[in-house]
């Protein structure tokens, strides 16, 4: 595997589940950073605690990545990135996903509802901040993936869904912020409400306010390639099927592009098909789809709204 991602200059990203960590990921660090390549960790907390950071566990969360770089030093091992995978408490997204129908919707209002505390959300901010800080005197960098309502924040200036959302993002000087916008989610759980066409739109839009705000902050994680942590998600069977998405995000502006996950191109009879995919496509601007307009000045509309 090392050969094969140095080959196309891959930089990869390894989970590192609470508890886990070992001689394995020393190993990792060491033999990926000589090959010429900046590995990266990707800290992740126990269910009960929400799985990824978000506002309620900051200070876990940090206190987690201070005992990884304390076991780093004692490795005389170097992490050159660290993933902060920003998002909605695990345990909320467990009982949206068990729910039906018209009470799938009202739990997810309800979550969201009761999720919006302007104070805890600042002192978060604040708990990250300092994380942020820490990490740059270990001469390590950020890549933090965030969900792609925060598209409505960027464009307004402000932070109401992230506070809703429980993911403090803006307020924090992260290095790289990677909005995953995975295309295979977003149309198949739509049940054929949103075609290949629409998401590519919306993709490319999206990735043109990231661009627009973040500037060579701005990056995209696409895919899926294989499911994750929900079990369920719908993913790409082939370096075809998102091809598309890679062109609309360059010719959007990004070329900071992430893909989820290494694990399911690993699992492909020819890896080396997707990694060949994205390095040689060239920018595409997508079809402009009205639908999906529509749909997103709703979302504008909705953003207005709320309190």
């Amino acid at each position: 595997m090392l050969s094969l991602l140095a080959r196309y200059r891959v930089q990869p990203c390894l989970a590192v589940p609470y508890g886990r960590l070992g001689a394995g990921y020393a190993r990792y660090l060491y033999r990926y950073g000589e090959a010429g390549l900046e590995p990266a960790l990707w800290p992740t907390l126990p269910d009960s605690l929400g799985y990824w950071p978000h506002e309620g566990n900051a200070p876990e969360f940090s206190d987690y990545v201070r005992e990884i770089f304390q076991w780093a030093r004692n490795e005389k091992v170097e992490v050159p990135w660290l993933a902060v995978d920003l998002e909605t408490p695990y345990y909320q997204w467990q009982d949206i996903n068990r729910a039906h129908g018209a009470k799938k919707v009202s739990l997810t209002l309800r979550h969201y509802w009761n999720n919006r505390n302007r104070l805890r959300f600042a002192e978060a901010a604040k708990t990250y901040s300092a994380l942020q800080q820490f990490l740059r005197e270990q001469g390590c960098r950020t890549l933090v993936p965030v969900l792609p309502l925060l598209e409505l924040d960027l464009l307004k200036g402000g932070v109401k869904l992230q506070d809703y959302l429980e993911t403090p993002v803006t307020p924090v000087p992260w290095d790289v912020i990677s909005v995953m916008q995975y295309n295979s989610m977003f149309i198949g759980y739509s049940r054929g409400l949103i075609k290949p066409a629409d998401a590519r739109w919306h993709l490319y839009m999206l990735c043109l306010n990231a661009r627009r705000v973040l500037g060579e902050r701005a990056s995209i994680s696409l895919g899926t390639t294989s499911t994750g942590k929900l079990g369920n998600e719908p993913y790409y069977a082939s370096p075809a099927e998102m091809l598309p998405d890679v062109e609309a995000a360059l010719a959007a502006g990004i070329t900071d592009i992430a893909v989820f996950c290494l694990e399911g191109i690993l699992k492909a009879p020819q890896p080396e098909a997707w990694f060949e995919m994205i390095c040689s496509a060239s920018p595409v601007v997508p079809r402009r789809s009205r639908k999906m307009d529509l749909a997103r000045a709703a979302a504008r509309l909705g953003y207005f709204l709320l309190p």
